[in-house]
């Protein structure tokens, strides 16, 4: 388990932006980085990889809400290719080794965690990359975060934060919301529950959370650091069976919260676990310079981004 809590903490960066890949060729192009071509033929191809992954697991793309999701799908590789180049790119600039003997290393780490070189192979297609990104991907982040450390207090505060993965929890909260694009709509929906209306059936009329709204905007129940800051704050100093009556905006944007229960923190034992929390606090401050980084690349001026007319909509 403390593995597999490496594993996940060390290429969490890796797995939300470089889930995809690169090539160039073809006649036709998807997009361009920085005059770097991103071939249609490359991205449908690896589209169909991960369409094919899903359909293993009884995903239907045949109806409409199938097609949407296939879609969406298709935007998501395609940015993740546009990270990739972009990594490949600064590796190239910064004259790194993609095949160092520490970056080969890594690689080998997350061979055995998947299980051997062929599940490795078949778990890059339905990544929709190529060992080359995930090897430039260490190379750039090994030399980006070299010089990241942690201190004591980031270690506990770390502990704290993460208390499920050590034998304990946080406090928590249950709850429900219900999200909608407006302020003058969230009032409304306040006003609607301040006069009796049901809480989880307006969620699923009114809610634009899809993820949430046919359970009722259930939430479950989460700690602090899962959910956006102002979503947060707002939740855990809420009453108890009490819902917001001023609308909480976040980039999502206007939310009803209802607070369903409040759970006291159970703590684990830190002295028994602190050189996992050492490893792991690391890992976490390091895939978070390297998004960092990453995000001032992608947003700079010098950065040129072009995509082909019906794939603007990534944009």
């Amino acid at each position: 388990m403390n593995k597999i809590r490496n594993f996940i903490a060390g290429i969490l960066v890796l797995t939300l932006i470089l889930t995809g890949c690169s090539s160039l060729g073809g006649d036709q192009w998807a997009a361009q980085v920085n005059g770097q071509i991103i071939s249609e033929k490359d991205l449908q191809a690896r589209v169909l990889e991960v369409q094919k992954a899903y359909e293993s697991m009884g995903m239907d793309f045949s109806s409409d809400q199938g097609k949407e999701m296939l879609k969406s799908i298709e935007k998501q590789i395609l940015e993740a290719m546009i990270s990739s180049v972009l990594v490949m790119q600064e590796v190239e600039k910064l004259n790194l080794d993609p095949n160092a003997d520490s970056v080969i290393e890594q690689e080998k780490n997350i061979i055995a965690m998947v299980g051997d070189n062929s599940q490795y192979q078949e778990w890059l297609k339905q990544q929709a990359m190529t060992a080359e990104e995930v090897r430039s991907y260490f190379a750039l982040s090994e030399e980006i975060t070299k010089d990241v450390s942690v201190t004591e207090d980031d270690k506990k505060r770390f502990f704290n934060n993460n208390q499920e993965y050590y034998g304990g929890t946080g406090e928590q909260v249950k709850a429900r919301h219900i999200l909608v694009e407006t302020e003058e709509e969230a009032k409304e929906i306040i006003a609607l529950l301040e006069d009796g209306a049901d809480f989880s059936e307006l969620a699923k009329e009114r809610s634009t959370d899809t993820g949430s709204k046919g359970s009722g905007g259930y939430l479950g129940t989460f700690g602090r650091g899962k959910m956006v800051p102002e979503f947060e704050k707002a939740a855990f100093s809420q009453e108890v069976g009490k819902f917001s009556t001023t609308p909480v905006q976040s980039e999502f944007g206007y939310h009803i919260i209802l607070v369903e229960e409040y759970l006291e923190p159970t703590p684990a034992d830190y002295e028994a676990v602190k050189d996992q929390v050492a490893q792991d606090a690391l890992a976490d401050a390091k895939a978070r310079k390297f998004e960092e980084y990453f995000t001032q690349i992608r947003e700079s001026e010098e950065t040129k981004i072009e995509y082909a007319e019906e794939y603007n909509l990534a944009n």
